[in-house]
């Protein structure tokens, strides 16, 4: 099949982040004083794409990324200096304006997902730090990581990337940083155990929204319906653990009673309510033990048999928090100062939505190849590019013309999973080809 040539690189890394607005937004923060020593926009760049020179990340590699990129020479203290706390602000809110204003092509949701606006995925994950920065970043295990930093995401499966990035310190627990309000209608959340609370989950549910978690493994509800038939009497006012036990069928689906605190505003005193939430366990053929999901979801909306499967959409946000370490060095932060490290986290960040952006752009040029570019495969092949990248950002278009067509062609060719019968985990789960999906059957 024949592939389009036309991908203008420049243009659209350039679109997400104008030369002008990184200029502004420089003056603004005090990132840059003077412009005579160092160009504002060549510094966001290099600290940006600069990432891939040497096996870690470090201020040296990035200062010899400027250099190539800017054409001159900067003394070491110059441009480490440069690296204060307006350089992380700059870096902070031009993240934030990004993440904001892009709008990424969605792509509509079928089989078991296809019941939702959106399936919403969060989780967080921990950057160990330098020992010095504990009083800024606390960790949670002081013995090895005094200090640590946690970064909770959002991210979403019809949009393909991030929608909300929070940085909190490592011992900060997940579940108070996931702010429900209306954003949730008619979305599917999906998370782990770090954010299992009942009072979240009819925050949800209030909302309008849906929820799907693994279910604590002393949770012992009762139950007070049944959804499906199958070996075994399961009658309303048995327990749950009562009701397994010895339980023959493989897919275990009822309704259980839960009880949670509703805190008391404007002087109104907090209160104890009930819910009924649905628990859905499904036999693992190997072990025999059932894996218990809750979620709010009616069978009619979301299969029983589809649950695990589901779930298993999770693994899209931790293969992000992946990309982002193994390819775009978020945890290389080699620096005890606080803003420094700041500076590195959101350039990792920023990384991110750039080869997001990259990404579709391949995928609209490749039509009918589209769903054959996984995320993982293209972040391999965008870093291992991406000092190319930032010549090409940073130069004028009639300097790089040979350049521009090398990196298209190549990209093109790349980006492309050559296994023709191997789908991607979400394609997977929505044609109800994931192994989970098959045990449940």
């Amino acid at each position: 099949m024949a592939r389009s040539k036309s991908l203008p690189i420049q243009r659209e890394l350039r679109k997400v982040f104008p030369t002008a607005v990184l200029q502004e937004l420089a003056r603004e923060t005090g990132a840059v004083v003077r412009a005579r020593k160092v160009d504002a926009a060549v510094l966001f760049w290099s600290v940006v794409l600069g990432f891939g020179s040497g096996k870690a990340r470090t201020l040296a590699g990035l200062r010899r990324a400027y250099e190539r990129a800017a054409g001159k020479r900067i003394e070491e203290s110059s441009f480490f200096n440069r690296f204060n706390a307006g350089f992380a602000k700059m870096l902070r809110l031009a993240f934030q304006r990004a993440l904001l204003s892009m709008a990424a092509p969605e792509r509509a949701l079928r089989g078991a997902l296809g019941e939702f606006a959106d399936v919403m995925l969060t989780d967080s994950s921990i950057v160990r730090l330098h020992a010095m920065l504990e009083r800024c970043f606390a960790g949670c295990r002081t013995n090895h990581s005094p200090a640590a930093l946690k970064l909770h995401a959002i991210m979403s499966v019809k949009g393909g990337g991030m929608r909300s990035i929070k940085i909190t310190e490592g011992r900060r627990h997940d579940g108070p940083v996931l702010v429900v309000g209306p954003w949730v209608r008619a979305r599917l959340l999906i998370f782990d155990l770090g954010y299992f609370c009942y009072s979240l989950f009819a925050r949800i549910d209030q909302n309008g929204g849906f929820f799907l978690s693994r279910l604590k493994s002393n949770t012992n509800l009762k139950i007070v319906a049944n959804h499906r038939s199958g070996p075994g009497r399961i009658v309303a006012g048995l327990q749950l653990k009562e009701a397994i036990a010895g339980l023959k069928r493989e897919i275990l689906d009822v309704s259980v009673e839960v009880p949670f605190k509703r805190r008391g505003y404007a002087g109104a005193p907090a209160r104890c309510e009930r819910q009924l939430m649905r628990v859905v366990g499904v036999r693992d053929e190997r072990s025999g033990i059932f894996h218990l999901y809750m979620t709010n979801a009616p069978p009619e909306k979301l299969s029983a048999t589809d649950i695990s499967a589901v779930y298993a959409c999770r693994w899209q946000v931790e293969l992000l928090f992946k990309e982002l370490k193994s390819h775009y060095r978020l945890a290389d932060l080699p620096s005890r100062k606080k803003h420094v490290v700041e500076a590195l986290i959101f350039a990792a960040l920023i990384t991110a939505l750039l080869s997001r952006t990259l990404l579709n752009a391949v995928r609209m040029k490749l039509k009918q190849l589209a769903e054959r570019v996984p995320e993982q495969r293209w972040a391999k092949l965008f870093a291992s590019v991406a000092q190319d990248l930032l010549m090409l950002v940073v130069r004028r278009q009639s300097q790089t013309a040979f350049l521009q067509k090398g990196l298209v062609d190549f990209l093109l060719h790349e980006a492309v999973d050559p296994n023709v019968d191997r789908p991607s985990l979400v394609r997977a789960i929505e044609m109800r080809r994931h192994h989970y999906a098959r045990q449940a059957a």
